[in-house]
């Protein structure tokens, strides 16, 4: 039987629940763009988009709904995000309240902060490159290094006390547990005491700052105001969970993306080390072939047509990065791993108002660890015999461990 022949894939054959969606999602997306590009996916409640056009489009558009709880009973956003109503983050908030908090917040997570740190991601790298270096034999790239990085970075952002960093980086290991749809009772455990000892300990910091405040990024959350307005204890408690949770593990997951596709495309490797010119592209390459953010998720503010499909108010529109990705019309030859790119474009980021805060935080690790290692370690390669496969991480993308040799 032929692709032809077959039914299109829809429900959890478009998810990281399906093996071969989470290894070669391409497959299933390239038959649907071309077949279906605006899906309406009756098994999970969404309008599934795949082609660059339409999420182009919509991505950007800022009456779209980002609240779940504006979404239809039985929608997707509705199903997974909307009964959780006490704890929305910023990422699910619609103006105003999200254009206040953005305000705010952009005032404190700005390129100067960002460009500050620079030299002491780039010691902290090296650290960890030191360990890379020490290790005995095969070593896990996830474990040893790509996962420590934003973390220990993160805390240096915040100003976490130098005696707190070993809890801080247990409580937020912990919390990443929220990614992880299938928890034992132990992490399950695990996650609900990090989400209330970092919740309470991180709410101190604030307090503290307010009265005490110090050069570092809870300071000038706490400290942020516009006309009259700041952020409440809530507000950034909140914020700097989503920065561990999402900014945190989305980072890991582009370092390890870029270790992956460099190591299978010797060639493009290569020119990796010899031309420091291409860094900057690369990274978007490695962006738009391997998004660590798979999706956007909105629902319809009114009734709308989006390609063939009538869209009614309250529906979802789950706009696939990978399927606007590896659109030919917006990126040719897709499927090529190629830095040398020409107008490479991608959504890795998301879009319009809800452009990720974090952005220049994560493409400024990678840009200064991944040329490090591959000029540091010159022979890095797969650990034979081990399998580099994806985790389960619905709505992310990344590997669970990466074993590597030097």
């Amino acid at each position: 039987m032929s692709d032809e022949d077959l039914p299109l894939p829809t429900g959890y054959q478009l998810s990281a629940l399906d093996p071969v969606y989470r290894e070669t999602p391409w497959a299933p997306l390239d038959r649907l763009r071309a077949a279906d590009p605006v899906h309406h996916d009756q098994q999970l409640g969404r309008y599934f988009l795949t082609r660059g056009k339409e999420v182009s489009e919509l991505i950007k558009n800022r009456e779209l709904n980002a609240d779940p709880r504006k979404a239809n009973e039985g929608s997707f956003s509705k199903t997974l995000y909307g009964n959780n109503s006490k704890e929305l983050s910023i990422l699910m908030l619609d103006d105003p309240e999200h254009k206040r908090q953005r305000t705010l917040v952009l005032q404190a997570f700005n390129k100067r902060s960002v460009d500050a740190l620079l030299p002491r991601i780039a010691q902290i790298a090296q650290g960890l490159a030191d360990d890379v270096a020490a290790a005995d034999g095969e070593f896990d790239f996830v474990q040893l290094f790509g996962s420590p990085l934003p973390t220990t970075v993160m805390a240096e952002l915040l100003g976490i006390n130098a005696a707190d960093r070993a809890d801080f980086r247990r409580w937020s290991l912990g919390c990443m547990q929220a990614l992880n749809p299938f928890r034992t009772q132990e992490q399950t455990a695990l996650y609900e005491e990090s989400t209330t000892v970092l919740a309470d300990y991180l709410a101190r910091e604030v307090d503290a700052r307010r009265t005490n405040p110090s050069d570092d990024l809870i300071t000038r959350l706490a400290l942020a105001e516009e006309q009259g307005d700041t952020l409440t204890t809530q507000d950034i408690v909140l914020l700097i969970r989503l920065l561990l949770i999402a900014g945190n593990s989305t980072t890991t997951d582009m370092l390890g993306a870029g270790v992956v596709q460099l190591l299978k495309n010797p060639e493009q490797l290569a020119k990796f080390r010899t031309r420091p010119d291409l860094h900057d592209n690369a990274m978007d390459e490695i962006l738009r072939v391997e998004p660590p953010v798979t999706q956007v998720l909105r629902s319809a503010h009114q009734d709308m047509d989006v390609a063939d499909k009538s869209i009614k108010q309250g529906d979802t529109i789950h706009m696939s990065l990978f399927g606007a990705h590896f659109d030919p019309e917006m990126n040719p030859d897709p499927h090529k791993f190629d830095i040398e790119r020409p107008r490479i474009q991608h959504f890795a980021f998301g879009g319009g108002a809800h452009y990720c805060l974090g952005a220049g935080l994560g493409k400024a690790q990678a840009k200064i660890a991944l040329p490090l290692l591959f000029e540091r370690f010159p022979n890095l390669a797969f650990a034979p015999e081990r399998e580099v496969k994806h985790k389960i991480a619905p709505a992310f993308n990344g590997y669970g461990e990466i074993w590597l040799t030097k």
